[in-house]
C-alpha cells in the first residue's frame, strides 16, 4: 500500500507544472536510459521472473529451463536487431511497431498486425495485474484475486492518464526496488523454511510438454515493443531505441539465466513446483522480494498502459480506427480516451483469472508481431532500396531467420492455434485491403514486387520455350478511346483470363499530346478497363503512321523473356495502307509471333453464350491446332461456360467424312478436349469454304479461321493484300478471327 501512495504522491508536482508552456523539444527529452531501457527492462521483469520462473524450472528441469530462456531471449534479441534497423532508418512516430510495419509493409499489413498487437499489449496489463494479485493474495488470503486485480488496474490507469513523464520517472524508483530485491535473493543464506499451508500454488500441469511451458514463459522476454510505442516521446529515437532495447534484452537474459541456475542449485525441484514465492524464502531481506514482485508486475502493467493506447492512437490518426481514439489531452498530449479503452480490455482480461491461461495467448500474438518485424527488416535489407540506409545494420539472413523461427515455434506450440491466429491476421488484412485506404507515404511493396519480378524474369530467360506452361501473351493494337478497343481487349482477356500478359498499344501523331497528358490518358484507360475486369498494360506511343508504330512496337516491345508472342490486330487495313500492313505481318511472322486479325471486332461482345466455331484446315495443321487451343481457352472463361467448342471441317466425300469424324473423336478423347464435331462434304474450294462458314457459323459467338502466311518477298505483297481484302469482304459482319500460327509455338507440348 505504501508503494501505491508513493505513486500517487509523485503525480502532483507534475500536475502543478502543467500551466507552464512546454515546447515540443521539451516534451521529447527522454533518452536511452529513462525512455527506453527502464520501461523495457521493467516489462521484461514482470510476472514470470518472481512468480513462475521457479515453477517452470521445477517442471521441465535444469537443462530444458535454460534452453527455454535462451531460445526466448534469442528470438527477442533478433527482433530487437530488426526493430533497431527499422528505427534507425525512419523517424519513428507514435505507435511504435504499428508505425514501423505500416510504413514498411503497407498500412494494411501494419493494421493487420497492429490490432492483435494492441490487444496483446492490453492483455499484458491484465496478465501483470493478476500476477500482482496472486502475490498480494498470499499475504492477505481474505482478499480475492479478482478484486485485487481490478483495484490495481484502476490505480494504474489513473496514473497513466495523468502524465507520461511522471509515470516514466516512477518506473526508475521501481527499477531500483527490483534491483534491490534481486540482490537480496542472491545474498540470501539459503535456509528454507517450511511452506505456509495457505500459499497459493499454481496447478501442477505434468502433462504439459516443452513447447507448452515455452508458451507460458515467452511473455517474460517480450515487451520491447512497449518502449517503441513511446518513441514519439524520445529525444533521439534512432539512437535511443537500439541502445536501450538491446542492452535491456542482454541484461534480462543474464538475470533470468542466473536466477534459474541459482534456484537449480539451492532448491529441490518439488519445492519449486509447489511454492511460487520460493524467492522470498531464500532472500536475505524477504520483504524486498515482495516489493520486487509488486514493482515488477505493476511496472509492466504501467508500461502496457503507456504503450498500448499509443498504438491505438496511431491507428486512429491513420484512419484505421475510430477517430475518437486519436484525441489527446494535457500538455503531454496523453491519449486518455485510448487509455480508457485499453483499461476496459484489460478489465475483461482479468476475468480469465489465471496467468497460465493468458500467457499462451500473449505468446502467439507476440510471435506473429515479432515475425512480421523480422520479415520487414529482412526484406528491406534483401531488396536494398537506396532509401534503406539504417544506422544499425543487420544481415538479411538474421532477420529472415528470426521470422522463420517465430513461425516454426508457433506451429510447435500449437499448430491449430497458430493457423487460426494467422488466418485472423489475414482476415483483418483483406478487410482493410477492400476498403482501399490511401496512405500518404511510400512503402516497400513496390520494391518487393520489383525484386521478385527481376528474379523471375532472369529465371524465365533460360526456360525452354517448349514448356507446358506456355500461354499467349498478347500485344493488341487498337484505337485508344473507342469501344473497338474494349472489344479487342475483352477478346484477349477472355483467352488469357489475367494469367498471361496483355498489352494494349495505340498511336497518336507526334507533338499533339504532351507526355504528361499521355500518361494521364493511359492511367485513365487502365482504370476503365479494370472496371470491366480487363487487366492490361496501356501504351500510347507517338508515330507518323499507325503501321510504322506497329512495326516499331513488334520490333522493340518487351523485357527479356516477357515479350509478346501473339499479336492482335483490330481488322485488315485499308487499301492505301495494305502494303505497309503486309510488312508489319511479315515482321511479326519473322519474329515468330502468332497473328490474330479480328474481322468483326464490334460484334465480339455480343452473346457470350453461343458456340465457338473452329474451321479446321488440313493444309495448315499448325493454324488449326493453335485455333483449337485459343478456342478452348476462350471457352474456359466463366462468361462462356454454357457455350460449346465446335470443330468444323470439310471432306471430299462420305468415306473421308467418316474417317475425319473418327479422327476428331479420337483427338477429343486423347487430348481431353470437350469438342463437338461437324464434317461437311464439299469439293474443298475456297469459295465453298467461304459459303459454308457464312451459312453454318452465322450464329456463332466466335469463329476461328486459318490464315495463309505473308509472302517472304515484297513483290508478292500486292497479291497477299488482295487475298486479305477478299477474306475481309467475304466474312463482313461475322465475329471472326483470322489466325496464323508461328512455327515456334510448342503446339505438340501443349496438346500432349
Amino acid at each position: 500500500m505504501n508503494l501505491l501512495l508513493t505513486l500517487k504522491e509523485r503525480i502532483f508536482p507534475k500536475r502543478k507544472m502543467a500551466e507552464v508552456p512546454v515546447d515540443e523539444n521539451e516534451n521529447r527529452k527522454f533518452g536511452a536510459f529513462l525512455g527506453v531501457f527502464v520501461p523495457c527492462i521493467l516489462m521484461l521483469f514482470g510476472v514470470i521472473i518472481f512468480l513462475r520462473l521457479g515453477w517452470i524450472v521445477g517442471l521441465v528441469g535444469p537443462s530444458e529451463a535454460l534452453i527455454i530462456i535462451t531460445l526466448a531471449a534469442l528470438i527477442t534479441l533478433i527482433t530487437t536487431f530488426s526493430m533497431s534497423a527499422i528505427a534507425t532508418n525512419i523517424e519513428v512516430g507514435k505507435g511504435g511497431v504499428y508505425y514501423m510495419l505500416s510504413r514498411s509493409l503497407g498500412i494494411e499489413v501494419g493494421t493487420a498486425i497492429g490490432i492483435p498487437m494492441y490487444f496483446r499489449q492490453s492483455l499484458t496489463i491484465a496478465f501483470c495485474c493478476i500476477g500482482f494479485a496472486e502475490s498480494l493474495h498470499d499475504l492477505v488470503p481474505s482478499w480475492p484475486i479478482l478484486h485485487i486485480s481490478i483495484g490495481s488496474l484502476a490505480v494504474l490507469t489513473l496514473l497513466a492518464c495523468t502524465s507520461v513523464r511522471g509515470a516514466l520517472k516512477v518506473q526508475v524508483v521501481i527499477f531500483v526496488a527490483i534491483m534491490a530485491s534481486l540482490i537480496s535473493l542472491f545474498t540470501g543464506s539459503g535456509e528454507l523454511a517450511p511452506m505456509p499451508p495457505e500459499t497459493y500454488t499454481p496447478p501442477v500441469l505434468n502433462s504439459l510438454g516443452f513447447w507448452a511451458i515455452f508458451a507460458i514463459f515467452f511473455p517474460a522476454m517480450t515487451g520491447i515493443e512497449s518502449s517503441v510505442s513511446l518513441s514519439g516521446d524520445l529525444k533521439d529515437p534512432k539512437r535511443s531505441l537500439p541502445i536501450g532495447t538491446i542492452s535491456a534484452i542482454l541484461v534480462a537474459f543474464v538475470i533470468y539465466a542466473s536466477i534459474a541456475l541459482f534456484l537449480i542449485y539451492r532448491v529441490p525441484m518439488e519445492r519449486l513446483v509447489q511454492d511460487p514465492l520460493i524467492m522470498q524464502d531464500l532472500a536475505s531481506v524477504p520483504a524486498l522480494i515482495i516489493l520486487g514482485i509488486w514493482g515488477a508486475t505493476l511496472s509492466s502493467a504501467l508500461g502496457g498502459l503507456l504503450g498500448a493506447p499509443r498504438t491505438l492512437q496511431a491507428m486512429a490518426e491513420d484512419g484505421m480506427a475510430p477517430k475518437i481514439f486519436a484525441k489527446t489531452f494535457g500538455s503531454m498530449d496523453e491519449p486518455r480516451i485510448a487509455t480508457l479503452a485499453t483499461c476496459f480490455i484489460a478489465l475483461l482480461g482479468t476475468c480469465f483469472g489465471s496467468v497460465n491461461i493468458i500467457a499462451p495467448l500473449l505468446t502467439m500474438v507476440s510471435l506473429i508481431c515479432y515475425g512480421m518485424l523480422n520479415l520487414s527488416a529482412g526484406m528491406e535489407t534483401l531488396i536494398a532500396n537506396p532509401s534503406w540506409r539504417p544506422r544499425f545494420r543487420v544481415h538479411w539472413s538474421i532477420s529472415l531467420g528470426g521470422a522463420a523461427l517465430c513461425l516454426i515455434i508457433m506451429l510447435m506450440i500449437d499448430a491449430g492455434s497458430a493457423l487460426i491466429s494467422l488466418a485472423l491476421v489475414a482476415l483483418i488484412y483483406f478487410f482493410f485491403k477492400r476498403k482501399q485506404h490511401k496512405s500518404s507515404w511510400a512503402d516497400i511493396r513496390d520494391g518487393l514486387l520489383l525484386f521478385f519480378a527481376r528474379s523471375a524474369i532472369y529465371r524465365l530467360a533460360y526456360i525452354d520455350t517448349t514448356s507446358k506452361s506456355w500461354r499467349p501473351h498478347f500485344l493488341v493494337f487498337t484505337k485508344s478511346t473507342s469501344e473497338h478497343s474494349t472489344s479487342l481487349l475483352k477478346f484477349a482477356q477472355g483467352i488469357s483470363q489475367s494469367k498471361g500478359f496483355l498489352t494494349m498499344a495505340s498511336f497518336i501523331l507526334p507533338g499533339t499530346v504532351p507526355i504528361a497528358k499521355r500518361k494521364e490518358l493511359a492511367y485513365n484507360l487502365t482504370k476503365r478497363f479494370e472496371q470491366e475486369n480487363v487487366h492490361a498494360l496501356v501504351q500510347i506511343k507517338e508515330s507518323e503512321k499507325v503501321t510504322s508504330g506497329m512495326y516499331n512496337m513488334i520490333e522493340h516491345h518487351g523485357l527479356g523473356p516477357l515479350t509478346p508472342n501473339t499479336i492482335v490486330f483490330g481488322g485488315i487495313r485499308k487499301e492505301d495502307e495494305s502494303l505497309d500492313f503486309i510488312n508489319v505481318l511479315r515482321l511479326a511472322n519473322r519474329r515468330h509471333n502468332n497473328i490474330v486479325i479480328l474481322n468483326g471486332a464490334n460484334n465480339l461482345a455480343v452473346g457470350e453464350r453461343k458456340d465457338i466455331h473452329i474451321w479446321w484446315d488440313d493444309q495448315s495443321q499448325n493454324n488449326s491446332e493453335l485455333m483449337l487451343i485459343l478456342g478452348y481457352m476462350l471457352q474456359l472463361n466463366p462468361a462462356r461456360k454454357r457455350s460449346h467448342l465446335c470443330v468444323k471441317a470439310m471432306a471430299a466425300n462420305e468415306i473421308e467424312r467418316k474417317e475425319k469424324l473418327a479422327k476428331f473423336q479420337q483427338i477429343s478423347l486423347e487430348k481431353r478436349l470437350p469438342i463437338d464435331i461437324e464434317i461437311y462434304v464439299s469439293s474443298g474450294l475456297t469459295q465453298d469454304r467461304v459459303t459454308l462458314v457464312s451459312e453454318f457459323s452465322k450464329d456463332a459467338d466466335m469463329i476461328f479461321f486459318g490464315l495463309k502466311p505473308p509472302p517472304k518477298n515484297s513483290h508478292e505483297a500486292e497479291n497477299y493484300a488482295s487475298y486479305l481484302q477478299s477474306l475481309s469482304q467475304a466474312f463482313e459482319g461475322l465475329p471472326l478471327a483470322f489466325v496464323l500460327s508461328s512455327d515456334f509455338t510448342p503446339l505438340d507440348t501443349i496438346l500432349e
